[in-house]
């Protein structure tokens, strides 16, 4: 039932399209337009080497990602190096923070996989906590 709300909640974010400052990791170069007037307040798109998210200060979570994957960006077989960071591309009070998901029960998981990244630059911006949302394990 979660998962039902979850997902329905994101569709009525998106149902429109948008130009985007990263067009290349959307259909149309166009990236979903926020239309919930309580989370478009404080929403920020950050363009990555290799994907684009567009971030809640609210929730201080990215609400979507996007990438433009291909076979060899997917075979790239980068070894996975496990820094998580802070993203300083946004302001202090609206991104989360590593002592955040310290002893909260909750993993860090991405939106854009770090698996999917084709270099070694763009697996360190994977790691960025704009790119993350809390998971749980045990569901």
């Amino acid at each position: 039932m979660k998962k039902a709300l979850f997902i329905t909640s994101l569709l009525s974010i998106m149902l429109y399209a948008t130009p985007t400052a990263c067009p290349q990791f959307y259909v149309d170069g166009e990236a979903p337009e926020m239309v919930n007037e309580k989370l478009a307040v404080k929403t920020k798109e950050l363009c990555f080497e290799a994907f684009g998210a567009m971030h809640s200060g609210i929730s201080k979570t990215p609400l979507w990602s996007a990438e433009y994957l291909t076979a060899s960006a997917i075979d790239a077989d980068v070894p996975r190096k496990d820094k998580f960071h802070e993203e300083t591309l946004l302001p202090q009070n609206e991104r989360a923070e590593l002592k955040d998901y310290a002893k909260s029960g909750y993993d860090r998981g991405h939106m854009s996989p770090s698996a999917d990244m084709p270099t070694e630059s763009a697996q360190s911006e994977s790691f960025s906590l704009a790119n993350m949302v809390p998971q749980d394990f045990y569901i």
